[in-house]
């Protein structure tokens, strides 16, 4: 009853068809392998946990109560070997399963029957990419109790463990979407899973190389001194970025208006998309100036550049409170500036990730309209 109820909603709402995404996990779920992945994942979440762990008492032991690390920090410590692990872990697991999530059913030959029925191409393409997304989830839902110790051990708030996970399912729609647009770019499996790999390697590894190559030719226009990037880099930040997120804004208001209000005047959906997407554009670009303007932003400058970089991403959310503490006790005259940096940080990152995961998925289905 409970299924037939969320079908329903979902159909009237987005007129999305869950039928496959249903019958997917199902598939998944019914053997052991899932169960398998899921224990592999929690327990490799938590080695570097446990090694923090002992790495401390050892410490403690061989030099003294006080060379050890406090239960604060080794809470906070452990809480952030927890955080790479499962980014880690995502950006390894979620390509395999998204990568061949069209391209098994064209080597198993059962394409041709799924666009037999009265499925639409974006049915297919949302309910695989809605069952790798919830596999995504459910792996980052098993971390939890680990999660949970962490912040008992001390040194992490709740509100640190909201904006790690959201960020990392933020990541993981961003990497399902990537392995199933691959998967209808690319006639076979193993092409698709090879691909997407090589895709993120060259995304964690040669976006570091770019970015340290163009902050010293931003730094060289600049006009202030207390600005590492100058006025001319840091107005070229936040104009890319903002073209960028408007862009990707303005597809997924577009693709959500046309879903819920089909037969609306054209003029109506121009109007109303355009004005929130310049709205909330404008708040974008508002939150980016605030994290390059203020100190810790000046120190680590090339930072407002790694928000599409996951690593970097997730290293300043994860320091940010940090930060504005070592702020807040030096001194600092714009400490008051600083209050919102860790959400402005979340929220400039985990929207990035997912509104080029919804780019993503958009030219997936026009993909697969057109090869299926």
């Amino acid at each position: 009853m409970t299924t037939g109820v969320l079908e329903r909603g979902l159909y009237r709402l987005l007129r999305f068809n869950p039928c496959v995404a249903v019958h997917e996990l199902r598939m998944r779920m019914r053997g052991g392998r899932a169960f398998v992945v899921f224990f592999v994942y929690t327990l490799m979440a938590i080695i570097p946990v446990l090694l923090t762990v002992a790495m401390t008492a050892w410490q403690g032991s061989m030099f003294g109560p006080g060379m050890g690390m406090s239960q604060t920090g080794l809470g906070r410590v452990a809480f952030i070997a927890l955080a790479y692990a499962q980014l880690s872990l995502i950006l390894f697991v979620l390509p395999a399963y998204a990568a061949g999530a069209i391209t098994m059913e064209r080597e198993k030959r059962t394409l041709e029957m799924l666009r037999a029925t009265l499925l639409s191409p974006s049915d297919v393409v949302t309910g695989k990419l809605g069952v790798v997304v919830a596999f995504g989830a459910i792996l980052l839902m098993t971390s939890l109790p680990v999660a949970a110790w962490c912040v008992l051990l001390g040194g992490v708030a709740l509100g640190d463990l909201f904006y790690v996970y959201t960020y990392l399912f933020a990541v993981a729609v961003w990497v399902a979407a990537l392995g199933l647009f691959l998967s209808t770019l690319v006639r076979r499996s193993i092409g698709a899973i090879v691909a997407t790999y090589v895709i993120l390697l060259i995304w964690c590894v040669a976006l570091p190389i770019l970015l340290s190559i163009l902050v010293p030719m931003l730094g060289f226009y600049n006009w202030d001194p207390t600005q590492p990037i100058g006025y001319v880099g840091a107005l070229s930040l936040i104009t890319g970025f903002g073209l960028l997120y408007a862009w990707l804004l303005f597809l997924a208001l577009r693709w959500l208006w046309r879903r819920l209000f089909k037969h609306a005047a054209r003029w109506l959906e121009t109007v109303v998309v355009v004005a929130v997407t310049l709205i909330l554009t404008a708040l974008f670009a508002i939150g980016l100036g605030s994290i390059i303007w203020h100190p810790l932003g000046q120190a680590v400058s090339w930072v407002a550049l790694s928000f599409v970089h996951p690593y970097a991403g997730l290293s300043f959310i994860l320091y940010a409170e940090a930060a504005e503490a070592a702020f807040a006790a030096a001194g600092t005259a714009a400490t008051a500036s600083m209050a919102g940096l860790q959400t402005y940080s979340w929220a400039i990152a985990t929207g990035l990730f997912v509104l080029m995961g919804v780019a993503l998925w958009a030219r997936s289905v026009g993909l697969f309209r057109k090869r299926s």
